[in-house]
């Protein structure tokens, strides 16, 4: 399916978890929590300048029947995110899977990025998921779930994407780290690796006559869209998935 209506949601295997989507109220973010809230589980999202975006997609699980939240929090800033998740867990009881979203892109070639450029894209890549594992290893319930986005140019690493690929390339690093440390308790820690998505995020950093040349490249003849890539993080976070750990599984349609 393309939209945010994604295979697998309303199954209910959920019911009784509670969820944080980092990230949550717009774009692949919301089409997960929407996924994730299909499936019964209390689902909180964070967010951090549009209050009306995170009203309409609380709004929409809302619509699912199950506890929802939507909690404004920048995940660059380490109390901001520590304090989002020990809230999680004094409203909720207990966080039993994570979601993280949050990320920038900057296409410039390497002698063309500014010491600016580099900060921005190891603070909102990189910076912000290492708080968000690190919070999540303390806060997870055993048997949890974790997942981040990455994405499919970490096995490209070339051109004008190459800081930005790097920055994604530390987030599967550590992921790999949190999934041996965390494996004791039997908490999965995974990654998804999504190819171009046809969103706001993609459009708003590429040209119209980038986006028309991926769209021709693409062997399915469009791009990803959100709800192609939320079914892919509810497997990793659902009860199928318990010895899936470690992982980035590219998500992708085969353009890479």
């Amino acid at each position: 399916m393309t939209g945010t209506e994604s295979a697998g949601a309303d199954r209910r295997d959920l019911t009784g978890k509670v969820a944080l989507v980092i990230g949550g109220a717009r774009n692949m973010g919301a089409a997960i929590a929407e996924h994730i809230a299909g499936r019964g589980a209390t689902t909180v999202i964070s967010y951090l300048r549009s209050d009306d975006e995170a009203e309409r997609t609380l709004a929409l699980l809302e619509k699912r029947g199950v506890t929802a939240e939507a909690v404004r929090s920048d995940a660059t800033v380490s109390g901001d995110v520590d304090a989002l998740f020990a809230g999680v867990v004094e409203r909720h009881g207990r966080i039993d899977i994570v979601v993280h979203v949050p990320g920038a892109v900057i296409k410039k070639p390497i002698v063309e990025f500014s010491d600016d450029d580099f900060e921005h894209l190891i603070s909102l890549n990189t910076r912000s998921a290492f708080y968000s594992l690190r919070a999540a290893a303390r806060h997870l319930a055993d048997d949890g779930r974790y997942v981040v986005l990455s994405t499919t140019l970490t096995s490209v690493m070339t051109g004008p994407y190459g800081v930005y690929s790097g920055s994604k390339a530390a987030v599967e690093r550590m992921m790999l780290a949190a999934a041996k440390e965390l494996g004791a308790r039997g908490i999965t820690v995974n990654a998804v690796a999504p190819g171009p998505i046809d969103d706001s995020f993609y459009h708003g950093a590429e040209t119209p006559e980038a986006v028309a040349a991926a769209t021709h490249h693409s062997p399915r003849g469009r791009l990803g869209a959100p709800g192609d890539i939320a079914p892919v993080v509810g497997y990793l976070v659902g009860p199928d998935a318990g010895w899936v750990s470690g992982q980035t599984v590219r998500a992708n349609g085969a353009m890479f």
